[in-house]
C-alpha cells in the first residue's frame, strides 16, 4: 500500500511517515531470490561486475600520477573516456536488444576489457594510456547498467526485489579495497600498479560467471506480457522518446550525473586543501558506499509507503545540500560526514530512476534504455560538467568554491524538473 496524497504535500512529512507512520510494517520476502540457483547467480553477477569497477575507477587518478601524467593529461584522459560513452551505450544496448543474448554480452564486454587493460599495462606514453583506457572504459561502463536490465528479466518481483539485489553491487564495489590496502601495506613503494592485474582477474571471473547465467534472449525477440505483438526496435525507441516521463527522467539524470561527477573529481582535492591526510581520503569516500548498503537494507520499507517519484526527488534534494556544504563550509569533519549524503543520493535517486526507466521501456528496448542512462551518467553529463568547470574562475589556482556552486545549481535544476513532473513519473500500479 503506497502513500497517497498530493504531490505538493511536504516531502519531509512523507519521509517521516514512511519510517514511523501508518500501519506496522511487515517486511516482504525481498531476498527470496537467494533461495534458488538463478537468484544466487544474479547476486554473483552483481558483485563481480561492480567489483571490476571498484578495483580501478576510484584509484585510476593515483595510478596515472605514478605513471608520470600531469593533472592536465589525466583530465584529458578522463574526458576521452567519457566521450566514448556518447556512442558505446547505443552500440552495446542495440546488440543486447536485437542480436546478442544479454548473458553472452557480459562475456564479450569483459573479454574486450581484459584485452584493453593488458595493452594499458604496458603503455608508458600519455597517448598510449589514453587510447587504451578509453577502450577499456567504453567496454566496462555499460556493463553494470546492463546487469540491472538483466536482473529485471529474471527477478520474480523486480520492483520489490531490485533494491536488495543492487545492494550486492555496492558490496562488490568496495571489496577490491581490501586486497589493495594489504598490497600497499606490504609493498608501499610499488604504488597502485596492483589495480590493473586485480581488475583483469576480476574481469576473468566475470567472463566465467556469464557462462553460468540463465539464457536471456534479445529483447526484440521476447514476447510482451499478455501475448501482445512485439514492436520493432525503431518503433519502440520512437515510442520511448515520445514519453514525456522518459524525457524528464533522462534530462534530470544528465543534470544529476554532471553534478555528481564534480563531487567525485573535486571533493578529494577540496578535502586535502582543508588538511585531510591523503591516506584518509579513500576511507572517507568509503563512508558513502557503506551508507549505500545500509540504505539498501531499509529502503524497501520507504518505497512501500512512498511513491518512486518521491524517492527520486529526495535524492535530488540531498545532493543539493551536499554540494552547498562543499561550496560554503570549511568544517572538515562536517564535509567528511557529508559522504552520508552521497550514499543517500545513489540509493534514492539513481536506483529509483533505474526502476522507473525499466518500467517505461518495453522489452524491445529495455537494455538500450538502461544504456542511455550510461550515456548521461558517464558520457554527456561528465563531459559537460568538466568542460564548464575548467573554465570557472579560480579552478587553475586551486579555489574550488565556484565548482561546487555550479554543481549545486545543476542538482537544483534537476530537483525542479522532477518536482514539476511530480507523481506522473511513478510507475503505474499493477
Amino acid at each position: 500500500m503506497r502513500l497517497g496524497g498530493s504531490w505538493l504535500s511536504p516531502i519531509v512529512f512523507r519521509v517521516a511517515f514512511a519510517f514511523f507512520g501508518g500501519r506496522v510494517y511487515t517486511r516482504p520476502p525481498v531476498n527470496s531470490f537467494l533461495r534458488d540457483r538463478k537468484g544466487r547467480l544474479l547476486v554473483a553477477a552483481m558483485v563481480v561486475q561492480y567489483a571490476v569497477g571498484g578495483a580501478i575507477i576510484p584509484f585510476i587518478t593515483l595510478f596515472l600520477r605514478e605513471r608520470g601524467l600531469s593533472l592536465g593529461q589525466i583530465s584529458l584522459l578522463l574526458f576521452w573516456g567519457s566521450a566514448v560513452l556518447v556512442v558505446s551505450p547505443f552500440f552495446w544496448g542495440m546488440l543486447a536488444d536485437r542480436y546478442v543474448p544479454l548473458n553472452r554480452l557480459f562475456a564479450i564486454l569483459n573479454a574486450l576489457a581484459i584485452a584493453a587493460l593488458c595493452a594499458f599495462w604496458f603503455q608508458e606514453s600519455a597517448l598510449g594510456l589514453t587510447v587504451c583506457f578509453t577502450l577499456f572504459y567504453g567496454c566496462f561502463q555499460p556493463a553494470p547498467t546492463l546487469v540491472n536490465a538483466f536482473s529485471f528479466h529474471h527477478l520474480s518481483d523486480p520492483l520489490a526485489q531490485f533494491a536488495s539485489l543492487r545492494a550486492w553491487g555496492s558490496v562488490g564495489w568496495i571489496l577490491p579495497s581490501g586486497p589493495l590496502f594489504v598490497w600497499l601495506a606490504l609493498f608501499p613503494g610499488r604504488g597502485h600498479g596492483f589495480i590493473v592485474p586485480l581488475t583483469i582477474a576480476l574481469s576473468l571471473v566475470m567472463v566465467g560467471v556469464s557462462f553460468l547465467l540463465p539464457h536471456t534472449a534479445p529483447g526484440s525477440v521476447t514476447s510482451r506480457k499478455g501475448g501482445s505483438q512485439r514492436l520493432g526496435y525503431r518503433q519502440a525507441m520512437r515510442q520511448l522518446f515520445h514519453n514525456p516521463n522518459f524525457v524528464v527522467v533522462l534530462a534530470s539524470y544528465f543534470l544529476i550525473s554532471a553534478s555528481f561527477c564534480l563531487q567525485a573529481f573535486y571533493s578529494p582535492p577540496r578535502l586535502e586543501d582543508l588538511g585531510l591526510n591523503k591516506a584518509w581520503i579513500g576511507p572517507v569516500q568509503s563512508i558513502g558506499v557503506v551508507i549505500e548498503v545500509l540504505w539498501f537494507r531499509c529502503r524497501r520499507a520507504v518505497l512501500d509507503r512512498m511513491r518512486y517519484a518521491d524517492t527520486v526527488l529526495v535524492g535530488c534534494v540531498v545532493l543539493v545540500i551536499r554540494q552547498v556544504l562543499f561550496a560554503f563550509s570549511d568544517n572538515l569533519p562536517l564535509l567528511c560526514a557529508s559522504y552520508i549524503l552521497v550514499g543517500t543520493t545513489v540509493v534514492f535517486y539513481h536506483i529509483g530512476v533505474s526502476i522507473i526507466v525499466d518500467t517505461l521501456a518495453g522489452p524491445e528496448v529495455r537494455a538500450t534504455a538502461q544504456a542511455l542512462l550510461v550515456l548521461c551518467s558517464s558520457g554527456l553529463g561528465p563531459m559537460f560538467a568538466n568542460a564548464i568547470a575548467g573554465l570557472l574562475p579560480g579552478v587553475k589556482t586551486g579555489h574550488l568554491t565556484g565548482v561546487f556552486v555550479f554543481a549545486s545549481l545543476l542538482a537544483l535544476m534537476a530537483t525542479l524538473l522532477v518536482w514539476q513532473r511530480g507523481a506522473r513519473l511513478d510507475p503505474p500500479k499493477k
